[in-house]
């Protein structure tokens, strides 16, 4: 686990390496897991998808789905 600071939904996180081009990311706010995200880069390298689902400081559901192309 890693210290977040300036994020009042997220004090730590970790990453996982799933292949050459996928990366897990868990999100813990006190102890507890508040989201778990996945990051994607696409084969020819030049999209990454980052999609996520938790909770927020307010305890409302959050799930984005976020797609970066390379220019």
């Amino acid at each position: 686990m890693h210290p977040v600071t300036g994020n009042p939904d997220v004090d730590a996180t970790s990453l996982k390496r799933i292949d050459a081009n996928t990366v897990e990311f868990t999100r813990k706010k006190a102890g507890k897991v508040v989201a778990t995200a996945t990051s994607v880069i696409s084969k020819d390298g030049k999209t990454r998808t980052l999609t996520e689902k938790g909770v927020n400081a307010k305890g409302e559901k959050v799930s984005n789905t976020l797609v970066f192309d390379r220019q």
